[in-house]
């Protein structure tokens, strides 16, 4: 019996599939079956059930699986505690919100490869309910979303937060001061795409007009603010978002009593066997969002 047979049992058991397993380790699905077959010879049982595709432990399986984590969590700890961060090699396939990428994300970066200088990260920008289901199927180790979220051995801690507003182009010659809703419900909107907090948010705020504003929808943020630019609608995004075209006068906050939410980010990760790197990446983001 060795670490990485029992590695792979752990991924075969969690994503039940010996296919997803040898993606998740970056192996063949051969190599894992002769994993498989090994531990199983060792043990002299079956550990694992297969039928008509379907993978999932035995009662035996069962039993494994906590005790095989908590060696492999040990075996993790020691290496991040004892090992030199120049040892630790791989990729961590790390998924982001594009406000993130639009703020502080360089800087994490350059911070990750400091402490880390042979990992590579693989990162995927996305929308947060995409970026929570692909974290929830174990596509990705880490992401940088709109938290928290929820879930068996889901861990989740805060980030950062961001305050929405509108903008608009001085080309809209919206009023000054606050802006009467019935006055703002005459405009087009462009903000992120469908089922985002900024764009459910929307459509609470507007709820019952008839007709509703229209509201323009996408998943790039630079989009977004090309169209508010362009007069094409008014964009409600985070504030730090637009800082630098109001500071040059190309957008306008538009004062308005409606009650808008924060964008309240999250590093998320599974507490698997593993992670523990995803938990020490999650560390260094929260120091370089808070400086």
């Amino acid at each position: 019996m060795d670490f990485r047979s029992l590695e792979v049992f752990v991924w075969v058991a969690t994503l039940g599939s010996f296919r997803g397993a040898a993606a998740r380790l970056n192996t063949t699905q051969p190599a894992v079956s002769q994993r498989i077959a090994q531990l199983e010879g060792e043990f002299g049982c079956r550990l694992l059930e297969r039928s008509r595709g379907a993978v999932a432990p035995t009662e035996r399986g069962r039993a494994l699986l906590p005790q095989a984590e908590r060696i492999l969590r040990l075996a993790a700890e020691i290496r991040a505690s004892i090992g030199s961060p120049c040892a630790v090699r791989g990729e961590i396939r790390l998924g982001v919100s594009e406000t993130i990428v639009h703020t502080w994300l360089p800087r994490f970066v350059e911070r990750v490869a400091a402490s880390y200088p042979n990992l590579a990260l693989a990162i995927d920008v996305d929308i947060t309910p995409t970026l929570a289901d692909r974290l929830a199927s174990h596509a990705l180790d880490l992401a940088f979303l709109l938290g928290p979220v929820e879930g068996a051995g889901m861990r989740n801690r805060p980030l950062c937060r961001f305050p929405l507003a509108f903008l608009a182009s001085p080309r809209l010659r919206l009023p000054d001061g606050t802006v009467p809703l019935d006055v703002l419900a005459r405009q087009s909107f462009v903000t992120f795409a469908r089922r985002t907090l900024p764009h459910l948010a929307l459509g609470e705020l507007f709820a019952g007009l008839d007709p509703p504003p229209r509201i323009h929808a996408s998943a790039s943020l630079a989009t977004v603010l090309r169209m508010a630019l362009d007069g094409i609608g008014v964009a409600l995004v985070p504030s730090v978002i637009g800082a630098a075209e109001v500071a040059a006068g190309r957008l306008v906050p538009v004062g308005t009593a409606l009650p808008l939410p924060d964008l309240a980010f999250t590093a998320s990760w599974h507490a698997a066997p593993d992670g523990v790197l995803p938990e020490a990446l999650a560390a260094i983001a929260i120091e370089v969002a808070a400086g």
